[in-house]
């Protein structure tokens, strides 16, 4: 009872604190996929070893910092990715398209030093799609955990503060090709992501 009384008073606590700081932000990312093989079933795609694919691709980012100490500030962000696109190749030659988007909510924590310093947990909801160059198409959606780090510089003013940092982010779960499409999907789904991130906060 008493530390429900506790957790419950912490809780309120937090919630009275006025936000410090909001953020907007742009990134700007590369993510990394693996190799995986194919076997045969209704995705269009031939049976077969594939090359990882590495999508190019661009998001948005909203935060919130509900408590800021001298220190570090600790806050909230969600993240919509759009659809990326890379090739899916096989042997040389492109059977089709590999693409990846995302909406993500996750908590943060900025450390200000010299430089700013990065850490943050993320749940996506992540899309997979294959497309195949007979014009059959389909996807997959999965759920998965990541951790980020960061590094990065801000510039204090008055008003608005920008900012930049690179980001690097890996997921907590990865998944096995069994032949099937969804399991294909579910492998081929990026292992790794580096980003260029960059706004305001405010």
């Amino acid at each position: 009872m008493k530390k429900t009384f506790a957790l419950g008073a912490l809780g309120l606590c937090l919630l009275s604190v006025p936000a410090k700081a909001a953020e907007l932000g742009l990134l700007l990312d590369k993510q990394i996929g693996r190799t995986e093989t194919l076997g045969a079933d209704a995705s269009g795609l031939p049976a077969g070893g594939y090359e990882r694919a590495n999508p190019s691709g661009w998001g948005l980012r909203a935060g919130y910092t509900f408590l800021s100490l001298k220190a570090a500030d600790l806050g909230a962000a969600v993240t919509y990715h759009p659809k990326a696109q890379d090739d899916l190749t096989q042997g040389g030659a492109t059977l089709g398209k590999l693409g990846t988007q995302y909406w993500a909510i996750g908590v943060q924590a900025d450390w200000k030093f010299l430089m700013d310093l990065h850490a943050g947990l993320d749940l996506r909801s992540e899309k997979i799609t294959t497309s195949a160059n007979n014009g059959v198409s389909d996807s997959t959606t999965l759920i998965r955990p990541w951790v980020k780090a960061g590094v990065g510089f801000r510039m204090p003013t008055p008003a608005v503060s920008p900012f930049v940092r690179l980001e690097v982010a890996v997921p907590l779960t990865s998944y096995e090709s069994s032949a099937s499409g969804d399991d294909f999907r579910k492998a081929m789904a990026p292992s790794l992501q580096v980003a260029l991130y960059g706004g305001i906060r405010f």
